[in-house]
């Protein structure tokens, strides 16, 4: 048994992370016991309180050492027989029983335990902390909080009080709060003593110099403890807070992809974000089923067109017919308020014959007449890039386009200033010649799946095709046979 001197002590520096139940320092399990005795014996009689009680992953601990008390010993051991325990420098073994005899300690003491592993290269596994606390006789016995307050985390950065359920006394020691679902999982407990010179601990962790302790939060009860040691650091008082809190995880995808029944990847537009809703690809008429992976959260439910999807892998194939096949993909939290969000999904089989005539539609743009200069191809209207861009000018949906030759790449920018070429919205004649083509289209900077046709030597794009990339209102009124395109409200597929 090695005896440890306070003169020696080093201070560790270790990395702060959060857990559930304790927001202080985490561990990675090297140590599968830490005991502190007043003699070499692990006998629960001889040990002092250690806050929080050991846990493998918790790094930080604090004991408290009542009046006549400087010595304590200390008890690690690896959970690996071929780890080495070391205490303040000094290697701990089965010869020492695993104990040390800390001596000499004075109020604030901190001893470092480092584990390090078995090939002997000095690689520390973990590093464990204890900080002492040492009483006296002449010190106060006062136990008592003065305020206690919890705080539920609503946004990034902001913290909202959260309403107790009977005001708070100190001589009421257990309390209930219930705490308003959020995406953050975590409150902040306050607590003052009214003694400023005791101790105050949650959940085993000192409050910082704020006054409080951030803490990760579980879906249904929490229970806090609010722990006061007093001054002489033997009195305590123990205060209870059971929160109850209902996790709110937001619906939405965190993964999608396609694939074709030949298990060919389909590429989707735009590029996956969960906050984008829409997404649109083409395939030739040789594809006639997709499939699509959908991922998202355990606590989330998944719907293709009503239909109970598996989360995290791959649908069935879904059998496509020629023109736009449309899959609204439903993502429905079972937390918080049951947030339902629908995305969905447009993929055009291009038709085995194609048809081509002038469009007789009218269209308006947020109201206002414009000439519709499109070929309406198997029931879908197709129009000239730059057409689009120029009945678009002046709106908040304005785009510009250019083409770089040496790439064969026409280029579409957001919110671009269109520069007429003195050839748009020109009367259209009888299409001859038509065919899919295989011309790049890219939108800031990204290549996109548009449905593209030439068309006597010009290249024609679905409308609602730009329409969703560019996130403008498109409907139908049958009534006056009009497209309405809205350039103040967002694409829906519906």
């Amino acid at each position: 048994m090695k005896k440890m001197f306070s003169g020696f002590l080093s201070l560790c520096l270790v990395v702060s992370s959060g857990s559930m139940a304790f927001g202080g320092t985490t561990a990675d399990e090297s140590l599968s016991k830490l005991l502190v005795s007043k003699s070499s014996s692990t006998s629960s009689s001889k040990l002092y309180d250690m806050f929080p009680a050991f846990d493998p992953e918790i790094a930080d601990y604090t004991v408290f050492l009542p009046d006549g008390a400087d010595s304590a010993y200390l008890y690690m051991k690896p959970d690996d027989s071929d780890y080495t325990v070391y205490c303040d420098g000094e290697a701990i073994d089965e010869d020492d029983d695993y104990f040390a005899l800390i001596e000499d300690i004075d109020d604030g003491d901190e001893i470092d335990i480092k584990v390090e592993d078995e090939d002997g290269d000095g690689d520390t596994l973990d590093t464990y902390t204890v900080t002492f606390y040492c009483g006296d006789e002449d010190d106060s016995d006062d136990v008592y909080l003065d305020s206690l307050v919890i705080k539920n985390k609503t946004d990034s950065g902001t913290y909202t009080e959260v309403e107790l359920n009977k005001d708070f006394d100190e001589g009421t020691t257990s309390y209930t709060a219930d705490i308003s679902s959020n995406t953050y999982k975590t409150a902040r407990i306050y607590a003052e003593a009214s003694d400023t010179d005791a101790h105050v601990l949650i959940n085993g962790e000192p409050v910082n110099s704020s006054g409080y302790v951030e803490l990760s939060l579980q879906s249904g009860s929490n229970k806090i403890e609010v722990t006061v040691v007093a001054e002489n650091c033997e009195d305590t008082k123990t205060y209870i807070i059971t929160a109850a809190y209902e996790e709110n995880v937001e619906a939405v995808l965190t993964g999608l992809a396609a694939r074709d029944g030949g298990s060919n990847t389909v590429s989707l537009s735009p590029t996956f974000y969960s906050s984008k809703e829409n997404y649109t690809t083409n395939v030739s008429n040789s594809v006639d089923s997709i499939s699509f992976y959908l991922s998202t959260d355990e606590l989330c439910n998944l719907y293709i067109n009503d239909v109970v999807q598996s989360r995290n892998d791959w649908t069935q194939n879904y059998i496509l017919s020629e023109g736009t096949n449309t899959f609204k993909v439903g993502v429905k939290s079972t937390t918080g308020t049951n947030e339902v969000n629908t995305y969905t999904i447009s993929v055009y089989r291009q038709p085995a014959s194609l048809e081509a005539s002038v469009s007789g539609q009218k269209m308006t743009i947020d109201g206002v007449s414009r000439e519709l200069n499109a070929y309406n191809i198997n029931g879908n209207n197709f129009v000239k890039l730059r057409d689009l861009a120029s009945l678009l000018l002046g709106t908040s949906k304005q785009f510009s386009v250019s083409y770089d030759e040496t790439s064969n790449r026409i280029a579409l920018l957001s919110g671009g200033y269109y520069t007429s070429v003195g050839q748009e919205n020109m009367a259209l004649g009888q299409a001859k010649e038509i065919a899919a083509s295989q011309q790049s289209v890219y939108l800031d900077n990204g290549q996109v799946s548009l449905m593209t046709y030439n068309i006597d030597g010009n290249n024609y794009v679905m409308l609602r095709d730009v329409a969703m990339l560019l996130n403008f209102g498109l409907s139908y009124d049958s009534v006056s046979d009009t497209i309405q395109t809205q350039t103040t409200q967002s694409y829906s597929a519906s």
